[in-house]
């Protein structure tokens, strides 16, 4: 793609070519009625005929076919494609000037300028060199406009490896236009990046992998560490058959390596969940008990979750309208959770073992979805907000089915969690409080299916007995 100069050409010179234009017209149309009187003058007349001539029609062939045709094309070479015919017809007219209109046969010039043809080939070598690497790109095209791509490779001729990643802006006979996510322009000679090695960000399957690293003191409950982690950055948008994963990957200054994994779907989305991971990956770790490990030695823990005195125990569960006789049992089993913002917390299709009440904060319940706005990848569809006094969770504790839903925070949040083994022995005792239970999942049920919708015939029946049958009572 040519760069358009009449954004850089006043008004002034423009008119001034235009008349320049219609003089050189003029004489040549003057020289062309008095052939006998100039004959030299006649023949360049006429070259100027037929170069003016050949310049109208492929101008009037590039507006009338080649424009409309590659413009509905969604390929990163129209420009490429385009240039390149307009070139091979310049060339074309070129050469019926050469032997028609001044008498030379190109055959002849080619034959007796050998070293003249030998010095330009060598000083034309990087020209060709990118040009016909531009044209091997285009014929086997791996990437398209609007693509991100990483490049690696000797980019700068040096003796390093260098990295650049950028979204593909334009495509000529010559470079590759990379903006990089800084807003910067970077332009690579085509040969360079026939030469590199380039992923693309964007396909075949539009998800791609990314992955962070932090590293962690040795510990006995590193299992814990992992599921923590993994249940947490369920807050990236994830797709549930992708869901974010954390494995051990090696052993580094003395301690255990974790490398987070999500796929992303896009570059930029990729950038946001790295970033989001690594916010995460400080914040729950320490918060759990487990310690990062950096040059300097293991950073400082920061513990927030913590278990509840007997009094406080009672309050808590009269506000949650429960049996305040529950306290002694229940000591030491339900725990105050601090959740950071965009944590996940639950995640669809997990087991569910436990259920939460909102004391402080939000949280919403989501579903992905993909966007092109503000840039291509996925975001979270929100289903429903939660805010203090809401339980969730439930469906899962009481039947033992599948989380049904994501869960992630959406500020800073303090909860109640409660776990299966909290429930059982009491409900035992009191199985009437199956009933109450019974109806908050009613009611949740009937909020999420909206207003005037009927409810299934025996649902709450059916609930019961799996509830009766899960908790053996």
């Amino acid at each position: 793609m040519f760069r358009d100069l009449r954004t850089r050409v006043t008004s002034g010179r423009r008119i001034l070519a235009w008349v320049i234009s219609a003089v050189l017209l003029g004489l040549a149309a003057y020289f062309l009625s008095n052939p006998s009187e100039y004959p030299a003058l006649h023949k360049a007349s006429s070259v100027v005929m037929w170069v003016v001539g050949a310049i109208a029609a492929i101008k009037l062939l590039a507006f009338f076919v080649l424009d409309p045709l590659f413009s509905e094309r969604k390929t990163a070479t129209p420009g490429f494609a385009r240039d390149l015919i307009i070139v091979l017809l310049y060339s074309v007219v070129g050469w019926f000037v050469l032997r028609d209109g001044l008498g030379v046969s190109l055959g002849q010039l080619l034959g007796t300028g050998a070293i003249a043809a030998a010095i330009i080939g060598l000083s034309l070598q990087e020209t060709l060199g990118n040009l016909f690497a531009g044209i091997s790109m285009r014929l086997d095209p791996v990437f398209e406009l609007g693509d991100w791509v990483e490049v690696s490779g000797n980019l700068r001729g040096g003796n390093g490896r260098e990295t650049f990643v950028g979204e593909v802006t334009g495509m000529t006979w010559r470079t590759v236009q990379l903006r990089t996510e800084n807003g910067d322009t970077d332009i690579f000679p085509n040969r360079a990046i026939a030469q590199a090695v380039v992923t693309n960000l964007y396909v075949p399957s539009g998800l791609h992998r990314r992955t962070a690293r932090v590293t962690v003191e040795p510990n006995a409950d590193l299992h814990i560490a992992l599921d923590k982690l993994s249940i947490a950055l369920a807050g990236i948008p994830h797709y549930p058959h992708h869901r974010p994963e954390v494995v051990v990957w090696g052993f580094d200054m003395g301690g255990a390596v974790l490398e987070m994994r999500w796929w992303a779907l896009g570059f930029r989305h990729g950038r946001a969940g790295h970033f989001l991971a690594l916010r995460l990956a400080n914040t729950v770790l320490p918060r759990e008990g487990f310690p990062l490990l950096g040059p300097h030695g293991a950073t400082t823990l920061h513990p927030r979750n913590r278990e509840l005195s007997e009094g406080a125990l009672r309050q808590l569960l009269g506000k949650l309208e429960l049996p305040v006789g529950w306290a002694q049992e229940l000591r030491g089993l339900i725990h105050i959770r601090h959740v950071a913002p965009d944590e996940g917390l639950i995640r669809e299709g997990d087991p569910g073992q436990s259920l939460f009440s909102v004391l402080s904060g939000h949280l919403r319940v989501v579903k992905p979805v993909e966007r092109t706005e503000p840039h291509t990848g996925l975001y979270w569809e929100t289903l429903a907000e939660l805010g203090p006094d809401d339980w969730f969770g439930e469906a899962s504790l009481l039947t033992g089915a599948p989380r049904n839903a994501t869960v992630v925070a959406t500020t800073a949040c303090e909860l109640v969690e409660v776990p299966k083994i909290a429930f059982e022995s009491c409900l035992r005792k009191e199985p009437h409080i199956l009933e109450r239970l019974v109806d908050l999942m009613e009611s949740r049920a009937r909020a999420m299916e909206g207003p005037g919708a009927e409810a299934p015939v025996g649902r709450r029946d059916q609930w019961l007995s799996q509830i009766r049958g899960w908790f053996g009572v």
